[in-house]
């Protein structure tokens, strides 16, 4: 696949691409996975993720997926087990504290970028992620309700418009989640460890060993740890394949963490700390004995 630069080449690709999907989708349907798949193309870009993924996952309001494809939410309510079913879409709702209260600010959205392989599914770890700050959002009238209400009148029924969604699923500038820039050698992007469950198995060896390399810049250790963390990312993708519990994300908040306390002298050696962390939480022992 190869993952283009504009919106209106995402959005042709993702049309190729929902045209090669099963036979039994609905049009609506099938509209709507085009729209999740451009989306989900114009994010992999953002994060710069490997052109062999095959999920993507992001945040976005249903209502944004209805104003794209020119539909009321209720239909894409409707039309979401259709897409789940054929293993394309897989959608659970986001919680956020807002006045002390338990309050939906959006969805989390894994779409598959491929006509067929395993099935999209979101991982818990993005469930407890924070990609708003509702308060804000509300003060600055930057709701998916008022979203609707400025757009719903005037709203594209024929055409698709991605940047109903992209407004939700693209970093903010405060919050962006790429650092890495391979044209001025910036900070690695330590997001490709989402990459390697997402690719397919036959590219996992690629995919790992950059990953690892990611993780070795990251905490500012020296490349002598690359194969240590490729023997973690082999034995998590062994797990994942066993047993379906996904620890990638707890790998890359616990990386996060590490390269923090690096930066700021916390500790001397990043692998040592993020050995002894790993170790804690039992998460390496597990490892091992999956070898």
């Amino acid at each position: 696949m190869v993952l283009l630069g504009t919106a209106d080449n995402s959005l042709q690709v993702a049309h190729e691409l929902a045209l090669r999907t099963v036979e039994t989708l609905s049009n609506t349907a099938r509209r709507i996975y085009t729209a999740l798949v451009g989306a989900g193309l114009e994010v992999a870009l953002e994060r710069e993720y490997s052109p062999k993924v095959t999920q993507v996952v992001f945040f976005a309001c249903a209502e944004s997926v209805a104003l794209a494809v020119g539909v009321h939410p209720s239909t894409v309510y409707r039309k979401l087990p259709e897409l789940h079913q054929a293993g394309l879409v897989h959608c659970r709702g986001h919680f956020c504290t807002h006045n002390q209260r338990t309050r939906s600010d959006g969805s989390v959205w894994a779409v598959r970028l491929t006509p067929t392989g395993s099935a999209a599914r979101v991982p818990f770890d993005w469930l407890k992620k924070q990609y708003r700050c509702l308060g804000a959002d509300i003060e600055a009238g930057r709701t998916a309700w008022q979203q609707m209400r400025e757009s719903y009148p005037s709203r594209d029924k024929s055409g698709i418009r991605l940047d109903y969604i992209l407004r939700w699923a693209l970093s903010t500038p405060s919050k962006n989640l790429v650092t890495f820039d391979p044209r001025t050698a910036g900070r690695v992007d330590i997001s490709a460890i989402f990459d390697v469950p997402a690719v397919s198995k036959q590219d996992r060896a690629e995919t790992i060993y950059n990953a690892a390399k990611a993780i070795s810049s990251a905490i500012q250790d020296s490349n002598t740890s690359q194969r240590f963390f490729m023997a973690v990312l082999w034995n998590l993708c062994r797990v994942r394949d066993r047993t379906g519990a996904d620890y990638f994300g707890a790998l890359h908040t616990m990386i996060c963490r590490v390269r923090a306390d690096v930066e700021e002298d916390f500790a001397r050696s990043g692998f040592a700390l993020l050995y002894s962390r790993l170790k804690q939480a039992g998460l390496l022992g597990d490892l091992l004995r999956s070898s």
